[in-house]
This record gives structure tokens, sequence and C-alpha cells, in this order.
């Protein structure tokens, strides 16, 4: 087994060398006499434990401490803290920050060597069960997967008129949020999580129409206005389902993805859409983005009372719902990003292979 990595920092030389005669022999040893050198080893190294002085010039190990656990990169490092200190205070105070232990100088190489050795098996162990539940997460996500696109699969089933919806709009939802997650103006909407959940609950938006008439669902032409008003309780329908579904596992975020992608994503940004006239940032983003894509799918899909636009036509049709039908900063990143959503278009039917 290759020898674990540990980083030392401390501002005094006497007690860095006094803690690699302890640990030379059974360690890779990493030295640093300050928080900025020891970010500046950090760039280059993740040790698997950082021994961590208290008392140092410009950053203390407090301050230090802070920045590590802040930091993604770099905040599971378990961190043991040397000081000369014996006050429970100081403990406290590292163990509310995050340190793993404390070390009493001067260093008594047995327990100084014991000390470690529990703190790194811990956190072994620790990695192990997290490795686990990872794998679980993924079986769980496999299942909603699988989930979704049957259920998909089974409103495409029924709709005769709309069949290949569901995907070609998760194709496009897919795209484009990947495209504008890093766009500053969207940091506080879009991370890794929102990403998975919401990527995975698109193929659903349209769950509700499983419980629409044939009558209205296959019609072919133009719906009359009682008809259209019927076929517009899909998106309630959709929205009641995974309401009761979230009742039995209210902290769900796939869930509540799809509850609020499928009740919320004929909603309009000026107010005047259906089925609760939530306007602007009221409704959920994920709605407010799959409402872009789901009507650029109707506009360059063939209905029977029309044939299928351009993709230039669709997306000036698209910019001219920009902060009435729309998110006005959506509607600018689906332009900026048209390209890719025009490749979309022409590659759908090899992308739908791709991910059946």
């Amino acid at each position: 087994m290759q020898n674990k990595i540990i980083l030392m920092i401390d501002d005094i030389k006497l007690n860095l060398a006094s803690a690699r005669d302890v640990l030379k022999d059974d360690y890779i040893l990493y030295e640093a006499m300050s928080a900025k050198e020891g970010f500046e080893v950090l760039e280059k190294v993740i040790p698997d434990l950082i021994l961590l002085d208290i008392h140092m010039p410009e950053k203390n190990g407090y301050e230090m401490l802070i920045e590590l656990k802040s930091n993604r990169r770099l905040k599971r490092i378990p961190v043991i803290f040397l000081t000369a200190e014996t006050q429970a205070a100081s403990e406290v105070k590292g163990f509310d920050l995050g340190a793993v232990d404390f070390i009493t100088k001067p260093f008594v190489p047995t327990v100084m060597k014991r000390r470690i050795e529990t703190q790194l098996q811990l956190s072994e162990y620790q990695h192990h069960l997290e490795e686990l539940v990872e794998e679980k997460v993924q079986e769980i996500e496999k299942l909603q997967d699988a989930l979704s696109v049957g259920f998909a699969e089974l409103v495409e089933s029924r709709d005769g008129i709309t069949g290949g919806h569901v995907k070609n709009t998760s194709i496009y939802f897919d795209a484009f949020i990947n495209a504008i997650k890093d766009e500053p103006k969207y940091r506080e909407e879009i991370d890794d999580e929102f990403i998975r959940v919401a990527v995975r609950s698109a193929p659903l938006h349209d769950i509700g129409k499983i419980g629409i008439d044939d009558i209205v669902l296959r019609k072919k032409g133009s719906l009359e206005d009682n008809e259209r008003e019927y076929m517009q309780s899909h998106s309630e329908l959709g929205g009641v389902t995974f309401h009761k579904i979230r009742k039995i596992f209210p902290e769900n975020e796939f869930l509540k993805a799809a509850e609020e992608m499928a009740l919320y994503h004929h909603e309009r940004w000026d107010g005047k859409g259906y089925p609760t006239g939530k306007k602007g940032k009221q409704i959920p983003f994920g709605a407010r983005v799959m409402s872009v894509v789901d009507v650029y799918d109707a506009l360059t899909s063939e209905r029977p009372y029309k044939k299928p636009f351009s993709h230039e036509k669709s997306m000036a049709i698209i910019v001219e719902g920009r902060g009435t039908q729309f998110d006005p900063d959506l509607v600018d990143d689906f332009v900026k990003y048209s390209d890719l959503i025009k490749s979309c278009l022409q590659h759908k039917e090899e992308l739908k292979r791709i991910t059946s």
C-alpha cells in the first residue's frame, strides 16, 4: 500500500523538524511555514491529512481551516491542530470549525503517531462509506431515468399528434441548460445538483396528458375553446400527481423538480399563462427553461394544422415573446446558443437513438 501524504504547516522550524523525525519513515511529508505556503503546496498535491499549527503570523490556523473548509477541492482533508495550548475553549473552537483532533506540543512520538493513524483510518472508512452511498445514489438515479423515459414513452404512445415531443424537448433542455450553467447571472439558479434533477425530470413535463381523453388528445386539427381549456388542464394534472407523491417523500429533489416542471411549464413571464398565473421569477427556473424549449419544439415540428417552421423563423417567434411569454435573459441566451440548438434540431433523431 502506498504511503499516505501528510502536509505539516508550522512557522517554527524546530517543530517541523521534530514532526519530521517522528513521521518520515511512515509517510510522504510536505512542509510549509505559513498558511500562504501551505496553500501553494495544496495547489500541487492533495494530502491525506494536514497537521496545522494554530498560532502563525499573517493567517492563523483557525483562519486557514475556515478557508480549507470553504474550498470544495480541499474541504474533505482531515486537519489535526498542533498547539501548545491546553485550554478547552481552544479545542472547542477548533472542533466547531472542523478540526478532527489536537496534538499538544511538545510532541510525544507514540501519541502523535497513534492520533494520526486513527484519523487516517477514520478518513479512509468515511471515504469508503461515501463511495457506497454514491453507488446507491447512482442506482436510484438510474431508476429515476428509467421511470422518466418510461412514462414519457407512455405519454407519446397515447399522443398521436405530438409524438416525439417529450424526447425532443428533453434534448433541447439538456443542451441549453448545460450551455448556460456557467453564465454568472444564473449562479443562484444553476449548480450541478440542479442540472442532475432538472434534466432527469424534464421528460415528465407533459405527464398530465395521460389523464386527457383521447378524443381531445388525438384530435387532428385545431381545438375548440372548450377543448383547449380541457387540454390545458394537463399541467395541473401533472403537478397534482407529483405533489401527491411528494407528500410521502417531501425532501426528494427529483420529485420537487418534476412537480414544478409539470405544473408551471405553461406559465408566462407576464403572468398570463396557466394554470396559476405566476409571473417573472415567481415561476421556478427549470419551468422557465422548459417553456422556451417546449415552444421551440412545437414550432419546429409538423402538426396536422401546420408544416414545421424553420429554425430561423422559430427563433424569431421566440424573440417576439421576450419579456412577455418568456424570461428575457433566457431568450437572449437561447439566441446566443442558436447554433447549438439548431444542431440539436438537425440531429435530434440520432440523439434520440443514443439516449434511448
